[in-house]
């Protein structure tokens, strides 16, 4: 693979392994938690879904539960949530910065050992700046960033991964925290949103672990 001008060689080696570490058919589930504040006004969202990925990719999954402030959503609101994820909106989610078919799109430093610090010019937010961190077998276990959209009256915003090895020889997300603050009218405003995966099992095809997700 073919590395941007000034990047750190050890990128190579982080990307080969992240690619090595991801492939195959796994499902899992999550459990997402969102509070936003702004004065007297606050929202609380929970869902939990079960999913499966494809090298990788989420390629299916299946909303288990889904409250705003306590109360069931629709039906409807629930197909909505889980064709986001299975069809994201052009440029949602994160472009990992150690994925090497996203190397286009980031300019890398090695400031520090076992660390690297990337950038990205792309205004949109699945790009941004910041930086991760990997271990002695090349494994990301770590990245922090500032994306470079935000969402709604946020004016600054952080977002922390942790990575770990969930089964033999497989790599993947278990926790993410997101923070901004704002402004919304005349009130100071900040959102928490925090996600957490589990339950982790491999499949030796799609057709298995569609079902076992849609049968629970």
């Amino acid at each position: 693979m073919e590395l941007p001008p000034g990047a750190p060689p050890a990128l190579t080696l982080v990307a080969q392994r992240f690619t090595e570490s991801t492939r195959g058919v796994v499902s899992f589930r999550l459990h997402r938690v969102f509070d936003v504040h702004a004065g007297p006004m606050g929202r609380h969202e929970d869902f939990t879904l079960d999913g499966v990925y494809e090298d990788g990719a989420i390629v299916k999954v299946h909303v288990v539960s889904y409250t705003i402030d306590g109360k069931p959503v629709s039906a409807a609101s629930q197909s909505a949530l889980a064709q986001s994820y299975v069809h994201p909106k052009t440029g949602g989610g994160f472009a990992l910065p150690f994925d090497s078919k996203n190397f286009g799109a980031y300019q890398y430093q090695n400031t520090a050992a076992q660390r690297i610090d990337f950038t990205s010019t792309l205004r949109d937010e699945s790009h941004g700046n910041g930086n991760f961190t990997y271990d002695g077998g090349n494994n990301v276990v770590a990245f922090t960033y500032q994306p470079n959209t935000l969402p709604p009256h946020a004016r600054s915003g952080t977002i922390t991964d942790r990575r770990s090895e969930v089964l033999p020889g497989y790599w993947a997300i278990t926790d993410e925290t997101q923070q901004y603050k704002g402004r919304y009218g005349f009130f100071s405003a900040g959102a928490t949103v925090e996600f957490s995966y589990s339950n982790f099992r491999r499949f030796t095809n799609l057709e298995n672990a569609v079902h076992s997700i849609s049968a629970q």
